[in-house]
C-alpha cells in the first residue's frame, strides 16, 4: 500500500521533481503537499496529549472560580416534615383562686396541660451567610488557584512544544528515510546496469566470470539494502500519522524543509533566552508559588473568621402568635487550638516547596546542557555539510572514470563497485547532513522554547 510521497522545492536535490512512494512500486505528480506547519496545526488539533493538557487548564481556571466564589454569599434552603408521637404538652400546677371562695381564703394549686404543638409540622428554613474576615484565608486561596492554573498553562504550553518537536522530528525522518530509500533504488538499478555490462563482456571473453559473480553478489547486498529502507520508511510514516490522529495507513505527500543557517547567537545567550522562555522552569516557579499561598490558606483557618449572617424560620405553628421567625447578627469563629494539625500541613507544604525548588534547580542545569548540546549538534551538521563540500560531483566523475577504465581492462570490478558504494555512501552522507541539520535547528528551538 502507497501512503507517502515526497515532493521536491529545490532542483539541486536528490528527489527532483519525483514523487517517491513508501513501496517504490512507482513515481507520480504530487497536487499538493503538507508542509510542517500544517502537520503542527493538525497536530495540536487532534492531539490526545495536547487536549489533555487543554482540559487541566481549563480544570485549573475552574479552580480560580471556585476560590473566587468563597467571597459570596452562601445561601441554604431547608424543608422538614416531623411527625411526633403525641403532641407536645406543657404540664404543671399554678396559682389560682377559687370561684365563689371567701376573699380570705386565697390562692390554691391547681394543676394543668397545655399543648404548644401539633404532632406533626413541616418547618421551612433559609440560612444566608456573608464572610466579612477570614484572616486573608480567602485571598491567599484565590492567589494560590490563579498560581496553579499558571501552571497549568505552562503545561498546555510544554505538551504543544513536545507534541511540535515530535511532528517535526517524524516529518523529518520520513523526508531523510524516502530519500535514503531514493538513493537505494538508484544504487539497485546502477548495479543492475552495470551486472548486464559485465555479463555483455564476459560473453564476449573480456572479463572472468568472477567479475559476474562479484556484480550479482553486490546488486544482491543493495536489495536487501533497499528491502530494509521501505520497510523503514512504512515504519516513520506510520509513526507520522500516529501523531497527526489520523489512520497509519494515510497516503500522504510532505514539503521539504531548507536547511537552516547556523544561529548567530552564542550558546550564553541561546541559554539566558532558555532559561526565560522554557514552560517548564515557569510551572516549577507557579507550583511552588501556590504552595505558598496554600500555606497562608492552612494559617489562616486558625485566626479570627468572621461572618454576618441571617436566617428566616417557620415552624408550621398555629398555636403560636408568629411562627416565623427572622434572625440576623454577626459570628465569630476563631479556632484557638487544633492539636497542631494547622501545623504540621504547614510543614509538610514546605517541604513540598522545599522539593520543587530543589527540581527547579536541577532542570535550570539540565536546561543549559539541553541548550548546549543542541547549539552543538547544529554547528556539527553544518560542519559537516561543508566538509561534504564537492563530494557529490567528485564521486559521480569517479564513478564515471572508474567504468571507462574498467571497460579499457585498467582496472578491477572491485575498483568498480568501491566507486559505486562511495557514490552511494556521498549520497546517503549527504542527505543525512541536511536532514540532520534541520532537525538540530528545531530541536535547538524545541531546547530554547521558541519552536
Amino acid at each position: 500500500m502507497n501512503f507517502f510521497t515526497a515532493r521536491k522545492v529545490s532542483a539541486k536535490h536528490l528527489l527532483g521533481a519525483f514523487i517517491l512512494t513508501a513501496s517504490g512500486l512507482g513515481t507520480s505528480l504530487c497536487a499538493s503537499a503538507e508542509d510542517l506547519a500544517s502537520a503542527w496545526q493538525m497536530a495540536l488539533s487532534q492531539n490526545k496529549q495536547v487536549e489533555a493538557a487543554r482540559q487541566n487548564q481549563l480544570a485549573a481556571r475552574k479552580q480560580v472560580d471556585i476560590a473566587k466564589a468563597a467571597r459570596l454569599p452562601n445561601l441554604a434552603l431547608s424543608a422538614n416534615y416531623i411527625k411526633l408521637d403525641s403532641p407536645p404538652t406543657l404540664s404543671g400546677n399554678s396559682l389560682a383562686a377559687l370561684p365563689n371562695a371567701p376573699a380570705a381564703q386565697g390562692l390554691v394549686s391547681v394543676p394543668f396541660e397545655m399543648q404548644i404543638a401539633e404532632d406533626q409540622a413541616m418547618l421551612y428554613s433559609a440560612v444566608a451567610t456573608l464572610p466579612l474576615y477570614t484572616s486573608g484565608r480567602i485571598s491567599a486561596g484565590i492567589n494560590a488557584a490563579e498560581a496553579q492554573a499558571a501552571a497549568s498553562l505552562d503545561g498546555h504550553q510544554q505538551a504543544t512544544l513536545d507534541i511540535k518537536l515530535a511532528v517535526a522530528e517524524a516529518y523529518i525522518q520520513v523526508l531523510k528515510i524516502s530519500e535514503l530509500n531514493t538513493i537505494a533504488r538508484a544504487h539497485i538499478a546502477a548495479l543492475g546496469s552495470y551486472k548486464n555490462d559485465v555479463g555483455n563482456l564476459l560473453r564476449q571473453g573480456l572479463v572472468s566470470r568472477n567479475d559476474e559473480l562479484m556484480a550479482s553478489v553486490a546488486l544482491s547486498n543493495a536489495v536487501q539494502g533497499g528491502i530494509s529502507a521501505k520497510n523503514q520508511l512504512a515504519v516513520a510514516s506510520a509513526r507520522y500519522n500516529q501523531l497527526l490522529n489520523r489512520p497509519l495507513d494515510t497516503t500522504f505527500s510532505l514539503e521539504l524543509i531548507a536547511v537552516q543557517a547556523i544561529s548567530i547567537d552564542d550558546v550564553q545567550t541561546l541559554t539566558a533566552r532558555a532559561l526565560l522562555a522554557r514552560p517548564e522552569l515557569s510551572a516549577l516557579a507557579h507550583k511552588i508559588k501556590a504552595l505558598g499561598f496554600t500555606a497562608k490558606t492552612i494559617k489562616a483557618v486558625t485566626g479570627p473568621q468572621v461572618y454576618l449572617s441571617g436566617s428566616y424560620h417557620n415552624l408550621d405553628n398555629d398555636l403560636l402568635l408568629d411562627d416565623e421567625v427572622l434572625t440576623y447578627g454577626v459570628n465569630l469563629v476563631w479556632p484557638i487550638y487544633d492539636g497542631g494539625i494547622t501545623h504540621h500541613r504547614g510543614g509538610e507544604l514546605q517541604r513540598q516547596a522545599a522539593a520543587l525548588q530543589a527540581q527547579l534547580d536541577d532542570y535550570q542545569q539540565l536546561i543549559e546542557l539541553q541548550v548546549t548540546q543542541a547549539w552543538l549538534n547544529l554547528d556539527e551538521t553544518h560542519q559537516r555539510i561543508k566538509a561534504l563540500g564537492q563530494v557529490l560531483e567528485q564521486s559521480a566523475e569517479n564513478l564515471k572514470m572508474t567504468k571507462n577504465r574498467y571497460r579499457e581492462g585498467l582496472v578491477s570490478s572491485s575498483e568498480v563497485l568501491e566507486a559505486q558504494n562511495l557514490r552511494q555512501q556521498s549520497l546517503g552522507n549527504h542527505a543525512s547532513a541536511s536532514y540532520d541539520s534541520s532537525l538540530a535547528w528545531i530541536r535547538l528551538q524545541r531546547m530554547t522554547g521558541e519552536l
